[in-house]
């Protein structure tokens, strides 16, 4: 008789266990908040463009072009210009080449083309000549213009813009 009863507080010892246990796993409910209108989120937009450097793509959301009777210029960064430019890329090209596609394997760095790319980790100044690619600049009037840069930077990386 002892060991039926021994067997039974047993049993219910462990019962008692199980039952603490489920217990524990449930999750608590959560009571349900009223309708409440939905703060909005903030509005993404769109960058211009897109640039890709070393095989990956950046978003453009800046884009300034500049021109004189010497040079024509153009600035693209991955951030607004109200926002410190951390990191950017300036293509340029003699005025009396424009419209025209550069080889850079044959042009004049700094002087019928000009390339600077700047990242937080990387620098590339326009005084290293470029691998190989093209470069073109076209102004198409009212400050718009065409652009295209497929290059090779100095240490075999790949930049490329068009626009």
């Amino acid at each position: 008789m002892k060991d039926l009863m021994k067997q039974s507080v047993k049993y219910i010892i462990i019962t008692i266990l199980a039952l603490v246990a489920l217990q524990a796993c449930e999750k608590p409910s959560v009571p349900q908040e009223p309708d409440t209108p939905q703060q909005e989120q903030p509005v993404v937009e769109p960058p211009i463009c897109t640039y890709e450097y070393d095989g990956k793509e950046y978003p453009v959301y800046s884009v300034a072009f500049t021109a004189d009777e010497t040079q024509i210029f153009v600035k693209i960064s991955p951030f607004k210009e109200d926002r410190p430019q951390t990191t950017y890329a300036v293509i340029g090209i003699n005025a009396s080449l424009e419209g025209i596609e550069i080889d850079v394997d044959k042009a004049w760095h700094n002087d019928d083309y000009y390339f600077i790319y700047e990242d937080p980790l990387m620098y590339y100044s326009q005084y290293r000549q470029l691998q190989s690619g093209k470069i073109m600049l076209k102004s198409l009037g009212e400050g718009d213009f065409q652009i295209l840069a497929d290059v090779v930077l100095p240490d075999g990386k790949t930049f490329r813009f068009e626009y």
